[in-house]
């Protein structure tokens, strides 16, 4: 019991540390894109809806399993509970839809837009969101509306589906949830970014063989090398979302497939891993987008006195296009 008990301080102290940096950079993010928003192009409202999911993951579901290690219960009992396990499900399906989208979107303009921004435009990417969250929303309420339920999972510092049922109904809404909400995002990503990979390489090898049209293919080249790059960020930051929640993807898998319950502590720390996904985005950004970073630091309100004063030399025009 001591042990499971100093397993649930540390785990807590990993969800304290998520809560107040996923909280500050994913405030910042859409403080960033919101003082923007008047030159957004399409793709940057996915990464403005990513971080309001992200933000609200690290302002309401976090504070109730803290509170719960204080209390030594969960706020408001069952209830607390499955709010928590509820919201924690619907802000990570509404991340892995959105990198499909993503990706969908970066493929499409490699292979017919190279001189567009982002293949769609600002409306279908308005709607493709909207649908996106309807999808999570509809697949996290399931378990709310008898369709599965939600419980205490691994040592009682987290709650989540209840994995390990044995009802046929349960049984279903397993399968449903592993194809559509992991292994079908993960085949659009798969497939679009082979896809990227492919094209880009053909371009290179048409551009070496081709003898005349230097002006032309020169130009093909440098538009596909830029939306080329800005894939390959994009896809650091699948890959770190994959990272985090694959771990306890396959912990839960093995319990509705094999039938064999895994170590509490296990089970517990993989939930906890797969949730430091929710302050991962805005550091990536940071990191690989310098144009995002520059405005990050321009609209930082620590800094934004010093920007007043002196405009940094190349601090991007407000006629050009806000875009990760």
């Amino acid at each position: 019991m001591e042990a499971t008990q100093r397993w649930n301080t540390v785990f807590i102290v990993i969800e304290f540390v998520v809560c107040l940096l996923g909280f500050l950079f994913n405030g910042l993010v859409i403080l960033t894109i919101c003082k923007n928003i008047s030159r957004l192009s399409p793709s940057s409202y996915l990464i403005l809806s990513i971080a309001v999911s992200d933000f609200l993951s690290c302002s309401i579901p976090f504070p109730f399993s803290i509170a719960a290690y204080f209390q030594g219960g969960w706020p408001y009992a069952s209830t607390g509970c499955k709010a928590h396990a509820f919201m924690v499900f619907l802000f990570a399906l509404v991340s892995i839809t959105h990198l499909a989208i993503i990706s969908a979107g970066k493929y499409l303009t490699i292979s017919h837009s190279l001189t567009r921004q982002f293949y769609f435009g600002k409306n279908q990417i308005l709607l493709a969101i909207l649908a996106a969250w309807i999808y999570s929303f509809g697949f996290s309420l399931a378990p709310l509306v008898g369709w599965s339920r939600y419980g205490l999972e691994g040592t009682n510092a987290t709650c989540s589906i209840v994995w390990d049922s044995t009802l046929p109904g349960d049984k279903a809404y397993f399968g449903v949830i592993f194809v559509a909400c992991y292994f079908l995002p993960m085949g659009v990503i798969t497939f679009c970014y082979y896809k990227i990979h492919m094209i880009s390489k053909n371009i290179v090898g048409n551009a070496r063989a081709q003898m005349g049209g230097h002006i032309a293919m020169t130009m093909t080249q440098a538009l596909a090398k830029r939306h080329r790059k800005s894939a390959l960020y994009f896809l650091i930051v699948i890959v770190a979302y994959m990272l985090s929640w694959t771990p306890y993807a396959i912990v839960s898998l093995l319990v509705v497939v094999v039938g064999k319950r895994v170590n509490a502590v296990a089970t517990s720390a993989c939930s906890v891993f797969a949730k430091t996904s929710f302050m991962m985005n805005p550091i990536l950004y940071a990191i690989f987008f310098q144009k995002f970073r520059r405005q990050m630091v321009i609209v930082n309100p620590i800094t934004i006195r010093q920007n007043q004063e002196v405009r940094p030399v190349n601090a991007p025009s407000h006629s050009q296009p806000f875009a990760l």
